[in-house]
Order: C-alpha cells, then sequence, then structure tokens
C-alpha cells in the first residue's frame, strides 16, 4: 500500500470568527531579563475544523482559538515589533466544561504564502492534537515575516530569533490564560514540532535551558529536522536530485536577509531561480510546492528536481568563498554538530524521530541530534525506522507517537491511557488509510 498524504498549504478550509476582544496587560511573563513589555491582548475568537474536506472529514476536528498579539523584538533582537500567536483548545476545554491536561508548544512547520500561519489558514496539523481526550492547550507562534510583519523577510530556522519570539509568545499566552480563569497551574508542558517545526522546537529547548531557569518542558519532541544544517547543505552539494527543491533555497535568503551575508544570489543559485528570489520566495505569493515546480521548471519534477537546477558549482564547493560563507554561519546556527556545546536539561524526556525513507533529508541530522543528547547526559527516545517520505507516514507517526508519549506526565494517565491509546491508533490509522493515493501539496 502506498501513501502520498501531505498536509495541504493550499486547500481552502472554512474558518468562523467571531468579534474581537481587547483584553490587555503588561505582564513581563516572569522573564526578569526581557527589556520591554509583553503588552498582550487578545484580537479574535474563532471556531477552527480542521480537515474537513479530506477523507470525509472522518476526524471532525473541531477546535477553538483565541489569536493574540504581543510585542517582542525582530531580528536584531533588539526592535521592539508587534507579533501574534494563537491559543487553541478543545471546545469542553474552551468553555471551561473540562480541566485542561497539559500545555502544548506547537512549532509550525515550513510555510512560505500568504496566509499559512496557524492564526489564519494553516491548523490543519495543530488540529491533529485537539483530542476529546487529553484536552490540552497549544500555543502556537507566527513569529517574524508573518501577519503583522509579512512584508518582511522570514527569520526561517534562525534559531536564536525564533526561540525568543516563540518564547514571548508563550509568555503572553500564559498570562492571557490566567487571566481568562484557566487553571493552567502545574500542568505538564510539552514542546512539539515537525520539519523546521522540530528545528524550532530544538532551539526553544536551547534558549529555555541558556536563558530561562524558570521554564522547564516536561517532554520536547522533534521530526525529521534540519538539526546540524550544515549536514543538510553537505548533503544537498553532494546529491544529484532534490526532493523538496524549495528547503534549502529558504534556508539561504532568511540567512541572507536576516543576517546580511556577503554574498549574491546569482554566486549560491542557478538561473531562473537567482532571478527570481524577490518574485517566487520573498514576495511569499507561492506555497513550498508551486515554489518546487517553479524551481524545477514543471509540476512534474517538482519531487526531483536535479540539484544542478538549484546550486551553482561554486555553491556545491564547500571550500569556494561562498561555500564557507555559508558553512560557517550554518555551523552557528546549527543546534548539534562541529562547536556547539549547550547543555540540554537533563529532566526532560526527548523524542527524535525520522524515518530512513525522507526525501527530504537525509536521516542522519536526526541520528546526530539524538546523539548530542545522549551524549549529554540527556533522556532520549529516538525512532529511525522507514516510515517513507518526509510527510507520508512519518508526520502522523510523529503526532501519534507524540500524544503517547504525552500520557505519562498527565495527572488523569491511568483514567485515559487506553482509551487515547485506542483513539489515536484508529483515527490516525483510518485517516491515512482514507488519503490513500491521494496528493495533497504541503510541507
Amino acid at each position: 500500500m502506498t501513501f502520498t498524504v501531505i498536509l495541504c498549504c493550499t486547500m481552502t478550509m472554512m474558518t468562523f470568527s467571531a468579534c474581537s476582544d481587547d483584553n490587555s496587560n503588561n505582564s513581563d511573563g516572569g522573564n526578569d531579563k526581557r527589556k520591554y513589555s509583553l503588552n498582550q491582548k487578545i484580537v479574535q475568537r474563532r471556531h477552527c475544523h480542521g480537515l474537513q474536506k479530506l477523507a470525509n472529514d472522518m476526524l471532525n476536528l473541531q477546535f477553538e482559538q483565541i489569536v493574540f498579539e504581543y510585542t517582542s523584538v525582530g531580528p536584531d533582537l533588539k526592535t521592539p515589533v508587534q507579533l501574534t500567536g494563537v491559543i487553541s483548545m478543545n471546545a469542553a476545554v474552551y468553555n471551561k466544561q473540562q480541566a485542561p491536561f497539559g500545555l502544548m508548544l506547537y512549532n509550525e512547520f515550513t510555510t512560505a504564502k500568504h496566509q499559512e500561519r496557524t492564526s489564519q489558514n494553516e491548523y490543519d496539523d495543530v488540529a491533529l492534537y485537539m483530542n476529546k481526550f487529553q484536552n490540552i492547550i497549544a500555543v502556537s507562534a507566527d513569529l517574524y515575516g508573518w501577519t503583522l510583519t509579512e512584508n518582511k523577510p522570514q527569520a526561517y530556522c534562525c534559531p536564536e530569533i525564533t526561540a525568543v519570539e516563540t518564547i514571548d509568545a508563550w509568555d503572553a499566552a500564559m498570562a492571557i490564560l490566567k487571566e481568562e480563569g484557566y487553571d493552567i497551574n502545574g500542568l505538564p508542558t510539552f514542546n512539539v514540532g515537525y520539519s523546521s517545526g522540530g528545528f524550532s522546537a530544538i532551539a526553544v529547548q536551547r534558549y529555555t535551558d541558556e536563558n530561562r531557569p524558570d521554564l522547564h518542558w516536561d517532554m520536547t519532541a522533534a521530526g525529521a529536522a534540519p538539526f546540524n544544517i550544515n549536514t543538510v547543505y553537505k548533503d544537498n552539494t553532494e546529491s544529484e536530485i532534490s526532493g523538496y527543491a524549495c528547503s534549502f533555497p529558504l534556508v539561504v535568503v532568511a540567512y541572507k536577509e536576516t543576517y546580511g551575508l556577503d554574498f549574491e544570489y546569482s554566486e549560491v543559485f542557478q538561473k531562473p531561480l537567482c532571478d527570481n528570489i524577490q518574485k517566487w520566495i520573498l514576495s511569499k505569493d507561492y506555497n513550498t510546492w508551486e515554489i518546487n515546480g517553479l524551481i524545477a521548471g514543471s509540476k512534474e519534477l517538482a519531487d526531483k528536481c536535479p540539484v544542478d537546477k538549484i546550486l551553482t558549482p561554486e555553491a556545491r564547493n564547500l571550500q569556494s568563498k561562498v561555500g564557507q560563507v555559508l558553512t560557517k554561519k550554518f555551523r552557528e546556527n546549527s543546534l548539534c554538530g562541529e562547536g556547539q556545546t549547550w547543555q540540554p536539561s537533563k529532566t526532560t524526556q526527548f523524542m527524535i524521530l525520522h524515518s530512513k525513507g525522507d526525501k527530504y533529508m537525509d536521516w542522519k541530522v536526526g541520528k546526530e541530534m539524538a546523539d548530542y543528547l545522549k551524549s549529554k547526559g540527556c533522556k532520549v527516545s529516538e525512532d529511525f525506522s522507514d516510515y517513507g517520505n518526509h510527510v507520508n507516514y512519518g508526520l502522523f507517526i510523529q503526532i501519534g507517537q507524540t500524544m503517547m508519549d504525552m500520557l505519562p506526565f498527565m495527572k488523569n494517565a491511568d483514567e485515559i491511557a487506553d482509551e487515547v491509546e485506542n483513539e489515536i491508533v484508529n483515527q490516525l490509522q483510518g485517516f491515512v488509510e482514507a488519503m490513500d493515493d491521494t496528493p495533497i501539496e504541503g510541507i
């Protein structure tokens, strides 16, 4: 049986919105180092119905969201900017008919087009965590380059920037939840992400471990992520075919625009890509699979683009001038590998998953991350089985395994364990089977 299940960045989804609620305060979220007030305020409450057009809406993933604004900092980590985030929960928790059992930081995966954020039209993935048994409250940060700042380049895979803005969103959300009367004291905390969201999750973990002793993650689950960006770069230079042509260009563009790296796009990218960075990437007019097709020259080659159509010979030579500029910055921003010395929390349970059948990036980068964590004495569970390509089984295995691994931390674990396991296994398996051979573009 083959599966071509990819979460859709372009699908049309129905979203129900309510009137805004200007409920604000100036809580600093407990961070003594922060030099600015979060000024969080609720700007929208809305009902969401995830994945309703797929598999005849068999999962019926309906949930509530609170969209909020907050003050954080831009890519220079100094200039105050207004950003947005979102709190998601099922209706019973939202209406306070049931108590929440856990708090989850959900780090969103790669997006490239307008409106593709969790507070907007890209909420199908977080919807999969909204089951009625675990009663998770999920917090997501839209980040710089989206919503209120979408005219700016996104700081894609820029770890410290992403972590600061995400932790600011987390602190703002915690203040809002307390204002709204939710009992969140003492709840277990989970830090979760897949693909570039997995990179963000580990970036958040590193930032928390180094700067926020007041915050603790009971579990950090990260799947199929470019933890060592130099490993991913090297793999790109040595490969003949790319299964996801836009991924490395998105990183390079973000790094040049964010950090002002000294090279021209023509030194890194082949034509016509180097001549269309503004149109194809910075404009945010195309989703990732549309960009893949543009780079490859056709939709048919979108998942098997020759690397010679993407990178110049100079960029494929790590010892060239531009190769050295890139490797230096990638080394600085990687989360494991050469030069990394940070000490992850030994009390956090880590879960690292990466399918050996992943054609977006080699699974060995996940093994590098797991080995780094183990070398630092951390508690690590790992899974490098072959679950097919990046978002075939891999994404759904990550979500299902993460939900199962949350259970031991929850106060009601004994009461709901069997029921949750059956629900998760049956729903995800049924969903994937229903989607067999249905091509849906995505991350």
